[in-house]
């Protein structure tokens, strides 16, 4: 990795202090620093970094990049910038142009996270495979998860998310991906986009900044991304889906296990994944994998041997039977998929119940969208409903469904698992948007359940 003083050179600073050091790592919170990290100083609208210089010096940070050279703490190592995040992206395109694997940009209103890791794993028994941990996939993550990239990766798998308009072009800018993949378009971050087909626009910029010989692999279930793969069509873009497509996925099972076919490359895949909404974003690693060079046996193998990702439909075992934990996000597409993933599990005896929380950042959009959504799960054969947050509370409300069950969230689990004391088969989904924090509901769920 490079020194403090390379680090400087590259992003334009001078050095304060030595400059002979070479960092063990990065970081743009403080709460997160190890011992040898540089510190990131960012200034933003709500939080500026240089208040947090101490505690990350504390915390056995190396040094710190800084535009306010005044405010770090006499006797540390710093990088003066006049723009620490510009400095940030310069240093993460130095790393970046050290390497000449593939690089595969993942994007998509939904499954970007369960993709990333698929990837990663599928390739990851036939080539040293680095995937960008957690959501890194700002104009703040995506570069830190570049500068962790280890040397000796053979591939690296990195997500791209878009908060507004211009997020993915930078992005991809920045990743300079060799094999770009698009999983799917919904309604979510209407407040910055309007609507769907913006974020479809704003999505299809990462194909758009592919170099002309990278691959771009792109699910057109999605009918935003149908039409604009078919307006801009490229020998280097591959469409996948299931009705349409260059190559087709067959759900053969859903739940507890999805089980897919492809016939080119011809593939029979086991995973532990939940729900066919799962289908496509298996079909794009899977063939992302073998175009670069996985063997179709090891994807087969890898495949079953997949971690689902930590509440993202994660099943959860419980003394009543089942808990799907898919607390991360939402957004109408996303809980519509996961319903019907709901429905699927177990036979007409079995009991479906629902935790369902707000689904944020859908802008004027909102109400109706809760309402079309909570009258669609209604529609399905739900034991019981339980909405969190003021939205849900709402859309549910004016259904006068006797289903329904408004409890505060502290009361949630208690009454949920008294109404399946009886019950070793049912299934509770758990789903909302991440700044519901559902995921201590479904905790409580699950230890409510096990208590005698």
């Amino acid at each position: 990795m490079f020194s403090i003083a390379e680090i400087a050179q590259i992003a334009g600073g001078s050095v304060v202090g030595d400059g002979t050091s070479r960092p063990s790592g990065f970081s743009a919170d403080s709460r997160r620093v190890s011992a040898g990290d540089l510190f990131f100083a960012l200034v933003g609208a709500r939080v500026d970094g240089h208040e947090y210089l101490r505690d990350a010096f504390e915390r056995g940070a190396s040094g710190a990049v800084v535009s306010d050279p005044l405010r770090c703490p006499v006797g540390r190592s710093a990088i003066v910038v006049r723009d620490v995040l510009a400095a940030l992206h310069a240093v993460a395109r130095a790393w970046r142009e050290r390497f000449a694997i593939p690089l595969v940009g993942v994007t998509g209103s939904n499954g970007k996270t369960t993709t990333k890791e698929l990837v990663a794993h599928l390739a990851g028994g036939t080539f040293r495979a680095y995937a960008a941990p957690e959501n890194y996939n700002t104009e703040i993550g995506l570069p830190l998860a570049l500068l962790a990239m280890p040397p000796d990766a053979e591939i690296g798998v990195f997500e791209l998310g878009a908060d507004r308009p211009g997020d993915i072009a930078l992005l991809t800018r920045l990743l300079a991906p060799s094999v770009g993949l698009v999983t799917s378009v919904g309604p979510s971050h209407l407040e910055a986009f309007g609507t769907t087909t913006a974020v479809a626009d704003e999505k299809w910029n990462l194909v758009r900044g592919l170099a002309p010989d990278a691959l771009a692999l792109v699910n057109v279930e999605s009918p935003e991304l149908l039409v604009l793969a078919a307006r801009e069509p490229s020998r280097h873009l591959v469409t996948v889906g299931i009705a349409h497509g260059d190559v087709r996925a067959r759900v053969l099972a859903a739940v507890p296990r999805l089980v897919v076919e492809l016939d080119d490359p011809r593939l029979r895949i086991v995973t532990p994944l939940v729900g066919a909404h799962n289908a496509t974003n298996l079909a794009l690693a899977a063939l992302c994998a073998v175009r670069l060079g996985v063997s179709r046996e090891d994807v087969e193998r890898r495949a079953a041997t997949f971690r689902v990702v930590r509440h993202r439909m994660e099943p959860r075992a419980a003394a009543f039977g089942l808990l799907l934990d898919d607390v991360y996000n939402a957004n109408p597409a996303s809980m519509t998929a996961a319903l019907r993933a709901l429905e699927a599990f177990g036979g007409p005896a079995t009991k479906h119940v629902v935790v369902f929380g707000d689904m944020l950042g859908l802008g004027d959009s909102a109400r109706a969208l809760h309402e079309e959504v909570a009258r669609f799960a209604l529609s399905l054969p739900i034991h019981c409903v339980y909405p969190v947050g003021d939205l849900a509370t709402a859309a549910f409300a004016g259904t006068g469904d006797s289903r329904v069950r408004a409890l505060p969230r502290g009361a949630i689990a208690a009454d949920l698992v008294d109404e399946l004391a009886t019950e070793t088969d049912a299934v509770v989904l758990v789903k909302g948007s991440r700044g519901m924090r559902l995921e201590d509901v479904a905790d409580d769920i699950v230890a409510q359940s096990h208590s005698p």
